[in-house]
């Protein structure tokens, strides 16, 4: 949930470039102002709700995963070209990136000892 957020979070506030920096693992990364979006977190609960995605845990974190009508339902939205570029365009290129590790250390969390 926390990646989930941060990337909402560099596409709705326009920090892609402050992205970039924090997926790349040679560059030092402060501290990010996570803001939390109420809307956000609605539409997630309705892609639940819909039995789109379910709740699990990975790393430690709560976390969602597609079910197979969420798989099918991405696919359609696939097929839609022209339905947020830019947007996918950076989950593209920093989704995979963005590590639970990075995540924490946005996040300001130490590192268990």
């Amino acid at each position: 949930m926390a990646k989930l957020h941060i990337l909402n979070d560099a596409i709705r506030s326009n920090q892609i470039s402050r992205l970039r920096d924090a997926t790349d693992a040679e560059t030092k990364i402060l501290p990010w102002n996570l803001r939390v979006e109420p809307a956000f977190a609605r539409a997630i609960d309705f892609v639940v709700g819909e039995r789109l995605a379910e709740w699990t845990k990975a790393g430690g974190r709560a976390s969602l995963k597609l079910t197979l009508r969420g798989l099918a339902a991405a696919k359609e939205l696939d097929k839609v070209e022209d339905a947020l570029e830019q947007e996918r365009a950076i989950i593209a290129e920093h989704a995979k990136k963005l590590t639970e590790i990075r995540v924490s250390a946005l996040l300001g969390e130490r590192p268990a000892l």
